[in-house]
């Protein structure tokens, strides 16, 4: 974690203001951005980048426009995630999300239906994915290692699956 992270949560004085304005922490009882803090304050960080929990944060940034220090949790967050990531920690559905959009541009492949669908409501056709661009980005960003998936790998397998 940067020096500037770490200056940040000393300023926590574990008012629990961060986690009463969460709404992750208000659905799923076991994501709480105050405890995180505590035990980051503790010097146990090793142990927040290990725990799942981390990822319940859905960034919405409700913590950071009512801590009265300015510790910014959220951001907080987003660097222990870094952090997990880098060390090969994160959900599987993290992976599988990252492949979909390297591979078609898009969260969610659009299917027959959807587009049928798409269609009787008269929407405008889904804009095509410009897929060579995002590729790019997630390879010079290094996120396709990092996710331990191998972007130049995928495109070859995809280029032989076509012939």
């Amino acid at each position: 974690m940067p020096e500037y992270f770490e200056e940040l949560i000393k300023r926590c004085y574990q008012c629990g203001t961060c986690t009463g304005a969460c709404p992750s922490a208000k659905i799923t009882g076991t994501f709480n951005p105050r405890k995180i803090i505590a035990y980051m304050l503790l010097g146990s960080t090793d142990k927040m980048v290990s725990d799942d929990v981390i990822w319940l944060c859905t960034a919405c940034h409700a913590c950071v426009e009512r801590c009265p220090e300015l510790v910014y949790p959220s951001e907080v967050l987003f660097q222990l995630k870094n952090v997990a990531t880098s060390k090969g920690k994160f959900p599987v559905g993290f992976k599988e999300e990252a492949i979909q959009i390297y591979t078609t541009g898009t969260t969610v492949a659009l299917s027959s239906p959807i587009e049928r669908r798409r269609k009787k409501l008269e929407l405008p056709e889904f804009p095509a994915v410009n897929v060579d661009e995002i590729q790019k980005i997630m390879e010079l960003t290094g996120i396709d290692k990092k996710l331990e998936f191998n972007g130049s790998n995928l495109k070859k397998q995809e280029e032989e699956e076509k012939q």
